[in-house]
């Protein structure tokens, strides 16, 4: 009994210390887990140890099932002068709380759970991240007592575990040209506090999905430096709710805040680099496929220095298709291979695809992967090797030597059985080659030992580029080539040549269309000569071709124009005057020769005619626009042209529908072909036209207004079918764009027609050529026609019966009879 009553007095003395125990227990923890107290040190303590403001509103405990707390309206600041009020804002935070921690004022959150989180992250062009933290409690939140602030902010926030769920994140970096946005669907991160964290991330955008796992060093709030701190990541893109890539990270950073002391080893493959846009949506990157990377990528930056400067310590990168066109038109390569085992080994480039339709394949060498780095980090100052061999289709290309630094040395050479060129021009048995010197840092190139030799063109030679060489420091070409032979119309190609099946109407007058580039002879000086011993243009041989093209400060002499033809002597002289605020532009033409289609298309003319125009005379304009250069254009020119062709419609809408539809709409050989004229105050007075085929004669003068284009022309067609025709005089109006012929009254009223009937004396045709080639030219000298006048047939039958419609007459006097009714003249 009395072991009972010890017993007894045992428990109830127990019970009295528990209830004592638990007592001071409970009114421990209340005054531990005052809401607002407690919330207070949370923003002391947060503020600290980010520097930046912390919004909380009204903290709510829950006991069971375990100790946890609750806040609505969280927010953290954004950096000073950031471009948003809170970096970080989220509509509840949900934790679990360590009792015992708060013994040693600490705020242990475990399972710390953001719903709807939105995060803002900026980089402005200084390189300022709003992300990187730091604990000064500059901006804390002003407590009314300085004592109690104090002794809040004595508090440490420990995290153990996050989960974010639906969180908004977007950024703009105004440092590399990045910005976009992504919904992170859900962040789960544990042991935030240890030593390995793991990483859980998952997000989409309109793009694409994406995962992002592993572990990485310790997780602090602040920008605190860290010494090798490893990072263990892989990353896994989506689109369309199908893989399109994966990149794997391993290695570690010096100082992630600042993103820098980094060595990662990169292995990685995308289906297309477009597939990067799911993470980085608004990048402008080119069309390539099936990537596959491996690379050690380091720090090359110094510790002490802003940014940092990605390296690579090895490389491996082989891609499939890639459409180059945005760099070079028409370039697309099957697969691109790039690989560097280590620093100071070469870069070896292999490649294969088509330029233009044409396969082409190339393979080669860089300098080591430090030298191909360090040249184009200081943009080519610093030297690079290179040995790259491009062949093909076309032909093959080399180029070995040294690129960049302060003295660069390239050898060119490249061969072609044939090669394409633009408007269907094109190089055959092509042999080129040619010694590059760079000196001064690229201040000045020399392009020497210049030689080519192909069918087309052999010329020899030598070019300089000083890039501050010319008047006022503009840059400043220089040279001279000298070729042996030059067939220029083989190099202009079929599709520089008009087609004279047809005519293009010529474009009415417009308002002028804005200044004329002229500021550009003010950028850049050019000395050259040029020389040809045996030249090939519009079907006609030259020999002893040259001429000298001076450009400085804004004056651009081509003198002299000089070479011998068949018949001929080319001479004249062209300058334009572009120093001051009125370009002038003059030129004195012993003769020149031109594409017909060349001068006309620079005329705004229809393609009327087709040759080679032997052009003549004395001009001089002045303005700044085409019109202005127009309306001033004084002197005088001469035109011709023989053994051309002439358009059928061009002559047609010259001198009606009838005589187009006697004449036809194609190509009409061409006899020869003559106007000369003086140019005054807007107009050209012509005061010869000659024209002359085997079915027309056409002689006449007139006006035409230089820039309204309006015509008062006097013709006299004389239309020859089977040695019988007809003249009858035109007065043709309206403009160059649309012509209004109809017959030409003399003084009298009455209308000068003439009959050219065969068999009778006195009705052969008067030959115009010799008279409009002597005007035209000015007295200088050229080709004559290679075929003789056409004449009356004296054998023809016909008469003035035939022409009246006798139903016997020969078809060719009828046809001569409708020209004769086309023009107006029988009913």
């Amino acid at each position: 009994m009395a072991q009972n009553g010890n017993a007894r007095r045992i428990l109830l003395g127990s019970a009295v210390a528990l209830v004592v125990v638990a007592g001071g227990a409970g009114l421990a923890l209340k005054s531990m887990l005052d809401p607002d107290a407690l919330r207070s040190r949370a923003i002391a303590a947060i503020e600290k140890q980010t520097g930046r403001q912390v919004r909380m509103g009204a903290l709510d405990f829950h006991v069971f099932p375990s100790l946890s707390v609750s806040v609505r309206d969280v927010g953290l600041s954004d950096m000073a002068g950031g471009a948003y009020g809170d970096m970080v804002t989220a509509d509840r935070l949900d934790a679990r709380l360590g009792l015992m921690a708060l013994l040693h004022h600490e705020i242990q959150l475990e399972g710390l759970t953001l719903n709807h989180p939105v995060i803002h992250l900026e980089r402005t062009e200084r390189g300022e991240a709003n992300w990187r933290l730091s604990p000064t409690g500059a901006q804390a939140t002003a407590a009314p007592d300085t004592a109690e602030k104090q002794a809040a902010s004595d508090w440490k926030v420990q995290i153990g575990s996050i989960s974010v769920t639906n969180a908004d994140l977007d950024w703009d970096d105004r440092l590399s040209g990045s910005r976009g946005k992504v919904v992170l669907d859900h962040i789960r991160l544990s042991d935030v506090s240890g030593e390995k964290p793991r990483i859980d991330i998952a997000g989409h955008n309109d793009g694409g999905s994406f995962t992002l796992a592993g572990q990485t060093g310790p997780i602090a709030l602040t920008s605190t430096a860290r010494s090798g701190w490893p990072v263990a990541l892989k990353a896994a893109f989506s689109a369309g709710g199908q893989p399109v890539g994966q990149l794997t990270l391993d290695g570690s950073v010096a100082d992630p805040d600042h993103m820098k002391g980094y060595n990662i080893r990169l292995d990685g493959s995308l289906t297309s680099l477009d597939a990067i846009k799911a993470v980085a949506p608004g990048l402008d990157v080119p069309d390539v496929r099936r990537i596959s990377l491996k690379a050690n990528v380091v720090d090359g930056s110094a510790a002490d220095k802003e940014g940092s400067t990605p390296l690579f310590n090895s490389l491996h990168l082989d891609t499939g298709a890639v459409d180059a066109g945005r760099y070079v038109a028409g370039l697309t390569l099957q697969g691109l291979s790039i690989d560097a085992p280590g620093p100071k080994d070469s870069v070896t480039i292999r490649s294969q695809g088509q330029w233009q339709g044409q396969g082409l394949k190339l393979s080669g060498t860089l300098g080591s992967l430090q030298q191909v780095e360090t040249a184009a980090l200081s943009h080519l100052a610093e030297p690079l090797p290179l040995s790259l061999d491009l062949s093909g289709d076309p032909g093959a290309l080399r180029v070995a030597g040294t690129l960049g630094g302060s003295r660069a040395v390239v050898n060119v050479s490249a061969t072609a059985g044939h090669l394409s060129l633009p408007n269907g021009a094109a190089l055959d048995h092509l042999e080129a080659s040619s010694h590059l010197v760079s000196e001064d840092n690229g201040a000045h190139f020399q392009l020497s030992d210049i030689a080519v030799k192909s069918t087309q063109a052999s010329f020899t030679g030598a070019v300089d580029l000083s890039v501050h060489g010319g008047h006022a420091g503009v840059p400043l070409v220089s040279g001279a080539l000298d070729a042996s032979w030059l067939n220029v119309d083989a190099l202009m190609g079929q599709g520089a040549k008009a087609d004279a099946t047809g005519v293009t109407a010529p474009p009415e007058a417009k308002a002028d269309a804005g200044p004329l580039p002229f500021s550009m002879l003010r950028k850049q000086d050019v000395d050259l000569r040029l020389s040809v011993s045996q030249m090939e243009f519009e079907g006609d041989e030259y020999r002893n071709a040259l001429t000298h093209v001076v450009l400085r400060n804004g004056r651009l002499t081509i003198d002299p124009i000089q070479a011998q033809g068949t018949g001929r002597s080319l001479s004249g002289q062209l300058e334009v005057d572009a120093s001051g605020d009125v370009p002038t532009v003059s030129g004195t033409i012993g003769t020149l020769v031109l594409p017909a289609t060349w001068v006309e298309g620079k005329a705004g003319l229809a393609n009327m005619v087709q040759g080679a125009l032997q052009v003549v005379g004395s001009v001089r304009a002045q303005g700044n626009t085409r019109t202005e250069l127009r309306n001033s254009l004084n002197g005088h020119m001469g035109v011709s042209m023989v053994n051309g062709t002439i358009s059928g419609s061009a002559l047609g809408e010259l001198l009606g529908d009838a005589a187009r539809g006697a004449l036809g709409t194609g190509p009409i050989a061409l006899r020869c072909f003559g106007l000369h004229m003086d140019m005054a105050g807007g107009r050209a007075n012509v005061d010869t036209i000659g024209v002359q085929t085997n079915a027309l004669s056409l002689t006449g003068h007139g006006t035409v207004g230089m820039v309204t284009q309006d015509l008062d022309l006097h013709l006299l067609p004389q239309v020859m079918i089977s040695g019988t025709g007809a003249s009858v005089p035109l007065r043709v109006g309206g403009t160059l764009a649309s012509p209004r012929p109809k017959m030409d009254a003399g003084a009298d009223g009455r209308y000068a027609i003439g009959l050219l009937l065969g068999g009778s004396k006195g009705n052969t045709v008067t030959d115009p050529c010799p008279a409009t080639l002597k005007a035209a030219r000015e007295g200088q000298s050229g080709p004559q026609p290679s075929t003789a006048a056409p004449a009356t047939n004296a054998s023809a039958g016909g008469g003035v019966a035939g022409i009246m419609g006798n139903s016997k007459a020969a078809p060719d006097v009828k046809k001569a009879a409708n020209l004769l009714k086309g023009l107006g003249i029988l009913k």
